[in-house]
């Protein structure tokens, strides 16, 4: 069978985004996802299920690049919000996203700028370190030594595999404050690509929860290492996030199935 697909970046979180095709079940979705993945390499793969436009209601089928399932992703989001405006061409300038999270309000600002409105940002109790859930799951760390947050795959790898945090598992976002208070260095390793990734939209959103609660920052830039997030705390529970999507490439598959 052959598909069409976008890669899109989110400040360097890239995905591949299609329509889903009516004879493609899950376990074969899942399949795609991966073999897509490995073919031309990418965080994830997401279904466009159903595209209501008189409502302007998406729905969406979303996988990390190793088939596994994922509940949400701040910047696959604004991937999707490119892929609407710029690759279907569609009108009007919000979008409500259903996910497995919750409904995500995307709106167009730019042809590469989106701002979510993402799900209620929810604080767990953990002993040993800030946990909290921005959509999935995130412990968040402040670490001296950011600059080689590489050497410590390992021990974030760890973390995500911890029997405490199973079975949903934990991605682990590692952040350094600047001499600005409303600026984080982040970068976020991330549960099904089990590894760091360019960009993470949820762990940004976890990052900016940080220095809301411990340093009271209601709005906080973050710096990824593939781009830049605007993350504005001011409702918790309607928290926003701003950042650019752009396309990368339209490639063809033939994948059996």
């Amino acid at each position: 069978m052959k598909f069409l697909t976008s890669l899109v970046s989110g400040a360097g979180n890239t995905f591949h985004i299609t329509w889903k095709n009516s004879v493609v079940d899950k376990d074969n979705q899942k399949k795609i996802a991966k073999e897509v993945c490995l073919k031309q390499p990418a965080d994830g793969f997401i279904f466009l299920n159903s595209f209501d436009q008189l409502n302007q209601k998406l729905n969406w089928s979303f996988y990390n690049n190793d088939g596994s399932d994922a509940e949400m992703c701040g910047n696959a989001t604004r991937c999707v919000g490119y892929f609407v405006k710029n690759v279907l061409q569609t009108s009007g300038s919000f979008f409500n996203l259903e996910t497995v999270a919750g409904n995500i309000n995307i709106e167009y600002l730019s042809s590469n700028i989106y701002k979510i409105q993402m799900t209620e940002i929810i604080e767990m109790s953990h002993p040993n370190y800030f946990y909290c859930d921005t959509g999935v799951p995130h412990i968040v760390i402040e670490f001296a030594d950011f600059k080689n947050y590489k050497n410590y795959s390992e021990y974030c790898r760890n973390l995500r595999f911890n029997p405490e945090f199973l079975p949903r598992g934990t991605n682990v976002t590692l952040i350094f404050k600047t001499p600005d208070s409303t600026v984080l260095k982040a970068v976020s390793y991330e549960r099904g690509v089990e590894n760091f990734t360019e960009a993470c939209g949820t762990g940004a959103m976890a990052a900016a929860y940080y220095n809301y609660k411990k340093f009271n920052e209601k709005i906080t830039t973050v710096q990824m290492p593939g781009g830049e997030l605007i993350l504005n705390l001011e409702n918790l529970k309607k928290p926003l996030m701003t950042g650019p999507a752009i396309l990368l490439g339209e490639y063809s598959y033939d994948i059996e199935i």
